[in-house]
């Protein structure tokens, strides 16, 4: 375990809302801090010298580079917790490993040897994989940034160097001479082949205890990663050859991480032979990132319950409900689509009951097709956004088109028209009397369309429009911000009937809006957004004034919110980094309930999709989760008592979501890339 010395004069006390509690360590960047969150949560917390971060350029370069960090996968990696500023400082939150760094088990206790040598090889190459994927490059990857906790070697600061090396004014490379590649001496730039020199420098320290280059001096050292031969000399021989492949000079001709790994869980595995070396493609050097693989499209908008963040899920057509819930007793009323004579003036805010004979309940069980499948108009690109109500269901594609399908008469889709570029959200309601749909679009265009497909507005704002709601008024919300140059968005309210801003520009979300949804808190229709600094804003929507805002607390970024209800009060449902479903009261702003996403939290973390409604008088949220390197899970949570009524099973195709009433019972909608919409039934009420 590593020594914790106790705090010194002039250490903190508390940064952001960790208290500390001791100084784990200390090195060229900064102090590590042993902390404790407010739920007793140990973290380790990194201040960065004072030194590092006085230039306003650095301290934004930084806290960007090391928010990109935040995507990586949980597994075999730290998780990048909370990212922030003390005074002009800024410092990291992470989850804190109990635990030795590799360098100093290798000195106290010995080479590493069979599995052991084995799992830890493998174990960091999963590390990097799941780097690679989120377009990162470690650049400072090496004994001493490799913990050896109880649940097995675990990496650290992934993306920190790059920080360092982008934003400082260092005379030369930023890295650990005797692991750093010979692209980073040589100042060109660097890439995944990069960590995968290093990676292979640090195996043969564990397998050996010596430096893969030998020398004395800096100099000696870097004459032999440019111009010398590695010494592998009792690194087991079936390593010997993954490991001299790492270390060639040019980086085109080193494995990717991906393939070695695979190719190492074969060697070592009870089948364990001959296999052909790692093909020798890899990603094209960049400079220090690699592209991230297309994120998922997504879209915020109102459901039934208040409100709803979706993203792109994927569902397939079996599920296993959870026995013995209780759940399913008949009852629930229709609620009808826009345009009938019971529609509610503010759907898209709250559903209203029908004055219409109430049905008789679904005979679907939990997970069944309520509807046929319904295919998009062919040419209209793949979805990208979608909402429902009642009967209603609106989708938005990528080509900007935005079609219509009346479940209670329709076995098609309805093009309602083109509104330029692609759909960022969708819509429906009743405008001025009129059943509209709104449109919002990636180039800020915003649109009403009639169900008719005739054009009731159309404007367009200086940029992107991300989320739209009819409520007492249709309204779109749009955000400039380039998480490369920005630390703070700049975003705007508008009206989308008139095309008139409302009220004034708002320029105080950290890193951007990370999370948004609609709801109503007394008798005014809101906007709730989050941000990077884990602060949720309410924003009155006839005004645009901000009305009240909290912090989510000292762990997990903001993902997705939704509102809903709980004892007839409004509440935000929230998604997090740590992999925690969460429940505040929206009008005190005091969390009401926690939840990890399983056993295996934080290591499951990531959600692609999330609403929140009613099932009869049981509050609920429907959650696409979404962990790396697995397929799209979506759970329906209660959320009295954090039990999981059932799952809809997933079958990896990609496509958005929604939560309505149907025929009396509540049912999940979604759109995949196949183009085909399918109605999930939630069972009887």
């Amino acid at each position: 375990m590593p020594d914790v010395r106790p705090l010194r004069p002039g250490d903190p006390e508390r940064i952001g809302g960790y208290r500390l509690v001791g100084v784990l360590g200390s090195g060229g960047q900064g102090v590590v801090y042993h902390g404790v969150g407010e739920a007793g949560r140990e973290v380790a917390v990194k201040l960065i010298h004072s030194h590092l971060s006085r230039d306003a350029d650095v301290r934004k370069g930084f806290l960007r580079e090391v928010e990109a960090a935040r995507r990586v996968g949980a597994f075999c990696t730290a998780v990048v917790l909370d990212v922030g500023m003390l005074d002009e400082r800024p410092y990291i939150v992470s989850e804190y490993v109990p635990g030795d760094t590799l360098q100093a088990h290798v000195q106290s206790s010995g080479p590493r040897t069979g599995g052991a040598l084995d799992r830890l090889a493998i174990s960091t190459l999963a590390a990097l994989v799941a780097i690679h994927e989120a377009g990162i490059v470690h650049r400072d990857f090496k004994p001493g940034n490799i913990l050896i906790g109880p649940e097995g070697p675990i990496v650290i600061d992934f993306g920190i160097a790059k920080a360092f090396d982008s934003t400082t004014q260092a005379s030369g490379p930023i890295g650990t001479p005797t692991y750093m590649s010979p692209e980073q001496f040589r100042g060109e730039r660097v890439g995944p082949a990069s960590d995968m020199f290093s990676w292979a420098g640090t195996m043969v320290f564990a397998a050996t205890g010596r430096q893969p280059f030998p020398g004395d001096t800096v100099p000696a050292i870097v004459n032999g990663v440019l111009s010398g031969s590695p010494d592998l000399s009792g690194v087991p021989s079936h390593l010997v050859a993954s490991i001299q492949a790492c270390l060639a000079k040019d980086p085109a001709a080193r494995p990717v991480a991906a393939d070695l790994m695979r190719q190492l869980i074969r060697r070592t595995g009870p089948t364990a032979g001959a296999f052909p070396e790692p093909d020798a493609g890899r990603p094209p050097a960049l400079d220090a990132e690699v592209p991230p693989r297309s994120p998922r499209q997504i879209s915020r908008r109102v459901l039934i319950g208040g409100g709803a963040a979706v993203a792109a899920a994927a569902v397939s057509a079996f599920a296993v409900l959870r026995p013995g819930s209780g759940l399913f007793s008949p009852g629930g009323e229709q609620v009808d689509p826009p345009g009938s004579t019971t529609q509610a003036s503010n759907p898209s805010q709250s559903a209203s009951p029908s004055s219409s004979p109430t049905p008789a309940a679904s005979p679907e069980p939990f997970g069944a097709q309520v509807k046929d499948p319904v295919s998009l108009t062919a040419g209209s690109g793949a979805p990208t956004a979608l909402a429902a109500a009642g009967g209603t269901v609106v989708c938005g594609t990528a080509k900007g088109t935005a079609l219509l399908w009346d479940m209670n008469t329709a076995t098609a889709v309805t093009e309602l028209g083109d509104g330029g570029a692609s759909v960022t959200s969708m819509a429906s309601g009743v405008v001025s009397g009129t059943p509209v749909t709104a449109s919002g679009h990636a180039d800020g265009r915003m649109r009403l369309w009639t169900l008719t497909g005739e054009e009731h507005a159309s404007h367009r704002a200086s940029a992107p429009i991300i989320a739209v709601s009819i409520g007492d008024r249709a309204v779109a919300v749009s955000q400039k911000y380039d998480g490369l140059t920005d630390l703070y968005s700049v975003v705007r309210l508008w009206d989308i009937a008139t095309g008139k801003q409302i009220g004034a520009t708002i320029k105080e979300h950290f890193q951007g809006i990370r999370g948004l949804t609609f709801g109503r808190l007394g008798q005014d229709d809101v906007l709730i957004t989050g941000d990077g600094g884990e602060r949720i804003r309410v924003w009155n929507l006839s005004t645009g004034r901000l009305t009240r805002s909290f912090r989510t607390g000292e762990i997990g970024g903001i993902e997705l919110l939704a509102c809903g209800q709980m004892n007839g009060r409004p509440v935000l449902v929230s998604t997090h980094l740590d992999a925690t479903l969460r429940v505040y009261d929206l009008a005190t702003g005091k969390r009401r309930k926690q939840w990890n996403f399983s056993d295996r939290s934080p290591d499951d973390r990531g959600t692609a999709a999330l609403t929140a409604g009613q099932f009869g008088d049981v509050p609920i949220a429907v959650v696409a989760h979404n962990p790396a390197g697995d397929d799209i899970t979506v759970r329906i949570w209660n959320l009295d008592d954090g039990e999981t009524i059932g799952t809809l099973g997933s079958n990896g195709a990609t496509g958005t979501l929604a939560l309505t009433e149907f025929a009396g019972r509540p049912i999940v909608v979604t759109a995949g890339e196949d183009g085909i919409l399918r109605t999930w039934s939630l069972g009887r009420m």
